[in-house]
């Protein structure tokens, strides 16, 4: 296998790790930011992180993902089609994250 071979090659196992990663930062950000928008204090984070493993979204969007993962890597996935990775990612965050409230300023 030469080098661009190598690059062009993906496993998945690291695009449900690419994309958990991806999806459960934004999550827990979000989380964080919408409770302490001013200052981010660690217990902050840690709260955040543990509501985000109780409430069984991290379980619900792993599942997402390794479903999303298996189908299209069963079907037709491409090296050519990670633009169908990028879309399920902004989906995932779309759905697992808190709409924002309506603004009062307009």
């Amino acid at each position: 296998m030469n080098l661009s071979q190598s690059f062009s090659y993906v496993s998945p196992e690291n695009v449900r790790c690419m994309m958990g990663y991806i999806v459960d930062l934004t999550v827990i950000l979000d989380d964080i930011f919408r409770i302490a928008a001013v200052n981010v204090s660690v217990n902050d984070v840690q709260k955040a992180m543990d509501r985000h493993v109780r409430s069984g979204r991290s379980d619900r969007i792993h599942g997402d993902i390794s479903n999303f993962v298996a189908e299209t890597f069963e079907s037709r996935f491409k090296v050519t089609e990670r633009d169908l990775v990028l879309e399920n990612i902004i989906g995932l965050i779309r759905r697992y994250c808190v709409p924002p409230f309506p603004s009062s300023y307009g």
